[in-house]
């Protein structure tokens, strides 16, 4: 199968044409939307070539020798670049979301745009060729300079803006905007992230791609619990009597409230971590994370009197503490 078949151009499509291709095969079979790995590489390598003056020529005609002879001229002399392709930066999105959609799992929508080059106004550039540069000699007694030169007609950029009565663009550009899903699974960690081919910075010049959006997930933190990886980890307030005689505690959870007697934790210690099993955050494989509580004691402002050490005394030593 030959380069144009991969591309599926004809050998007489244009620069633009082969890109548009190029774009259009790269975003649905990129490796990661899913796409077949051994075809994308196929796709770049056709790319690489049919996008390159020099070794399009090559691949076209394989038997004839590559010999160029250049003559001094004062003229400049088109030349399309012959660079690998330069990628854009791409454009980054933080996305926050709540612990309550970690536990749960959710679905956000973020709008975006981006301005690029309206393909209705703009024509490839006379001056250059569509290159973006050319080379220069400069006739210096018996050497000669050879200088490539960025072209000033089109700033670089291979395209001339041609304003037409039909078209609704602004000054040769249009704005794109879209609307993104994005699925949070359950336990989704923060700092993960989702790229959005070619949504960030766009390409002004032919050897150029444009970058990406790359949306990273930021947890906002939340009021209830420090969380670390599925385990979450809450601090409950008990008075200095309860922690001997117990009490009912409710903590908030994601679905329904967690209810416990403390009592069954036995004498609670303030320097101890104490586990409910499976109350954590869980994932999409099903694996639960486990609650871990402490307990931080208000010790009552009071002096004891000997009477009621005493009383206290005969008490502990009844039950054997």
């Amino acid at each position: 199968m030959s380069h144009y078949d991969v591309l599926g151009v004809s050998k007489t499509a244009s620069d633009m044409d082969i890109k548009q291709a190029y774009r259009k095969l790269a975003k649905q079979y990129h490796p990661d939307k899913g796409g077949d790995k051994q075809k994308f590489q196929r796709i770049q390598e056709a790319y690489e070539t049919l996008s390159d003056p020099t070794k399009k020529q090559k691949y076209d005609n394989p038997s004839q020798p590559n010999f160029h002879f250049q003559f001094n001229s004062p003229q400049p002399q088109p030349q399309p670049q012959s660079q690998q392709p330069v990628k854009k930066k791409n454009h980054t999105y933080t996305l926050n979301v709540s612990l309550n959609d970690i536990y749960f799992g959710a679905v956000k929508k973020i709008r975006v745009q981006r301005s690029k080059l309206c393909m209705n106004c703009c024509e490839r550039c006379g001056t250059c060729g569509g290159g973006g540069s050319f080379t220069q000699h400069i006739n210096m007694g018996i050497f000669t300079q050879i200088l490539q030169v960025t072209c000033q007609q089109c700033a670089g950029s291979g395209k001339k803006a041609i304003k037409k009565d039909n078209c609704i663009c602004q000054n040769g550009t249009i704005t794109e905007k879209d609307v993104f899903t994005i699925s949070i699974e359950k336990g989704t960690d923060t700092g993960k992230q989702f790229v959005f081919n070619e949504w960030g910075e766009q390409a002004t010049k032919p050897n150029e791609v444009p970058g990406d959006l790359v949306v990273t997930v930021c947890i906002e933190k939340c009021p209830h619990f420090r969380r670390n990886g599925l385990d979450l980890y809450y601090t409950e307030t008990l008075d200095l009597k309860h922690t001997l005689i117990g009490k009912v505690i409710s903590i908030p959870h994601f679905e329904d409230p967690v209810i416990l007697e403390v009592s069954g934790f036995g004498i609670i210690n303030p320097h101890k971590e104490y586990i409910v099993f499976g109350k954590g955050l869980q994932n999409e494989s099903g694996k639960k994370g486990n609650l871990h509580i402490t307990f931080h004691i208000n010790y009552p402002d009071k002096v004891l009197q000997k009477g009621e050490i005493h009383v206290l005394q005969q008490i502990f030593d009844s039950i054997g503490i």
